[in-house]
């Protein structure tokens, strides 16, 4: 009997097969054939049909000040997490950083670091146009579009499968009032075909999508395990007070946590990241400090994902706690595009589809709509996150929490969603390869 061959898809799914075989055997094997049969369907789809995916991907210069692996990381993972199946993910990426990841696009037509980000309609013709009997355009099966996501409108007229993952507030580069809502009624368009797949990597913007569009995106969270790395704290290395943007509160913030660590007599010590690591650091650095204290600033970050998938212990400040330091001090200065660009608001100058009773989530002067919407931000929504409600309780918990077993916890967790998001793209690729 001639070996079977099986593709990298194949081998795994056949992996997951066999998993259930043992999982169900006890329930019958009616049910068991009836799930065996359907992996096995999907494994010959997949197999069947190689895809390729398209993406470009921009960076607005306002947030370089977000660290260099942060703006790398969005497509950087989604290439990890796509490694398990049959996919070319061809990025031309126009970011400021991409000669890092030597992904800077080349020879592309009509778009550019100038107007890529918020492409005239004539602009997007003329894209179509260029590309639309391209050689290499016309073997790409789907697009997908991060930052900003509205580079999906681009994409529209070649019909095919558009994947949006939103990774911040999705009217990037669309901020006028007109703008926005051409986006929004766009976007309900591709939300329509059940091909296209619109989502966010967290809660909060899939929240703030369904806000403003009446769509619920599903939720893909970034992996980020590319950094091959896992908690080994040193012994004496300081706890790490991670980037805050605020700086008077920084000072503050910091001034106050090192006299609660002082009058309570204890051996540990802080330090702030930006202080210890003045240039760039290794992932193996930031694993070797016993735990990180967070003032955010933004409610999603890639940073936060690929320490939290390093197990390593975090800290944060209470949902009542973190809201009263925003309302005061607006510490987390890029939750908004208004706070982004320096003039903080009270509304969004388009109107919410869900209700009164919603919150305006770019209102930045009411507690209220700040509470509301910040129990979404990941650090409120992930497990085996310490939370603090003053600057001596994190001064107690500091010395009282046990960082060994919450990092083994972490592990868990991460371990199980590893394999989850591998079912999730499974999934996601069934969807936009179906005719």
């Amino acid at each position: 009997m001639a070996p079977i061959r099986m593709s990298r898809v194949s081998y795994r799914r056949f992996k997951t097969i066999a998993k259930l075989t043992i999982m169900v055997l006890c329930t019958g094997n009616f049910l068991l054939m009836i799930m065996t049969t359907r992996l096995l369907k999907e494994t010959v789809q997949l197999s069947q049909h190689n895809i390729t995916i398209w993406s470009t991907e921009y960076f607005l210069i306002s947030l370089i000040l977000i660290s260099i692996c942060i703006f790398n990381s969005t497509i950087h993972d989604i290439k990890r997490q796509l490694l398990s199946f049959d996919v070319e993910l061809i990025d031309k990426s126009l970011s400021n950083h991409c000669h890092l990841t030597k992904t800077c696009a080349k020879n592309l037509k009509v778009l550019d670091k100038t107007n890529g980000i918020s492409p005239s309609i004539e602009e997007r013709q003329k894209f179509y146009e260029a590309y639309k009997n391209d050689p290499e355009m016309t073997q790409v099966d789907a697009f997908i579009c991060f930052h900003p996501t509205a580079m999906c409108e681009v994409f529209m007229p070649f019909n095919r499968p558009l994947i949006i993952i939103a990774s911040t507030r999705y009217e990037m580069g669309r901020f006028s009032k007109e703008e926005w809502i051409k986006w929004n009624k766009n976007l309900q368009l591709i939300a329509l075909n059940p091909r296209n797949i619109v989502a966010a990597n967290n809660l909060y913007d899939a929240e703030y999508i369904r806000y403003f569009t009446g769509i619920t995106p599903i939720i893909i969270p970034s992996l980020c395990d590319y950094t091959n790395v896992s908690y080994a704290p040193i012994i004496k290395k300081p706890f790490l007070i991670a980037t805050m943007y605020v700086d008077k509160f920084r000072f503050q913030f910091m001034r106050n946590l090192k006299s609660s660590l002082k009058r309570s007599n204890t051996s540990i010590t802080v330090g702030y990241l930006r202080d210890i690591y003045k240039e760039r650091y290794e992932y193996s650095d930031i694993a070797s400090h016993p735990g990180i204290i967070y003032i955010p600033y933004q409610v999603s970050l890639m940073s936060l994902f690929e320490q939290y998938r390093m197990n390593i212990p975090l800290f944060f400040p209470s949902i009542d706690l973190l809201t009263e330091w925003h309302y005061t001090h607006h510490v987390i200065d890029q939750r908004t595009w208004d706070t982004v660009y320096k003039h903080p608001s009270n509304t969004s100058i388009i109107p919410g589809v869900l209700g009164s009773d919603i919150p305006d989530p770019n209102n930045e002067f009411d507690r209220k709509a700040i509470r509301y919407w910040l129990q979404f931000s990941d650090f409120y929504q992930w497990p085996h996150i310490t939370y603090f409600n003053s600057i001596d309780d994190l001064t107690i918990k500091l010395t009282s929490t046990n960082l060994t077993e919450i990092s083994r916890n972490m592990k868990i967790y991460n371990t199980d969603l590893k394999q989850k998001l591998f079912q999730q793209w499974n999934h996601i690729l069934q969807r936009i390869s179906s005719k």
